[in-house]
């Protein structure tokens, strides 16, 4: 169980306004080494208005190479209970990315 000291050593990015619970906006960025600031207003990632828990999921999901049952295994739970715990997650994204607009052109993802 985490404490409030861990959550203030590794603080999480708030996605949604405490007050409203309406989406955040990134406004400002600051360079930890030359102190450089880009100011504007950015809108997070889907990725990134998950909950802690979701971001964790898919970065298992990464890590496993979209392995579901070693998944399974990891988690402790059946197969298809990951399967639906992974299709949910799927919706979800695809709400929040098309909130957002259409999706980045696969040319450019396709030059890593």
């Amino acid at each position: 169980m985490k404490t409030d000291s861990d959550r203030t050593q590794n603080p999480r990015l708030p996605a949604f306004c405490p007050g409203c619970a309406a989406a955040l906006k990134v406004a400002r960025l600051d360079c930890t080494e030359c102190d450089t600031a880009v100011i504007g207003s950015f809108s997070l990632p889907p990725l990134a208005r998950l909950a802690p828990e979701d971001q964790a999921f898919v970065l298992c999901f990464l890590q496993t190479g979209g392995n579901l049952t070693h998944m399974a295994e990891q988690y402790g739970v059946s197969y298809p209970t990951l399967r639906n715990r992974l299709d949910a997650l799927v919706e979800q994204l695809a709400s929040l990315a098309a909130v957002e607009g259409p999706a980045d052109n696969l040319d450019e993802a396709s030059s890593f």
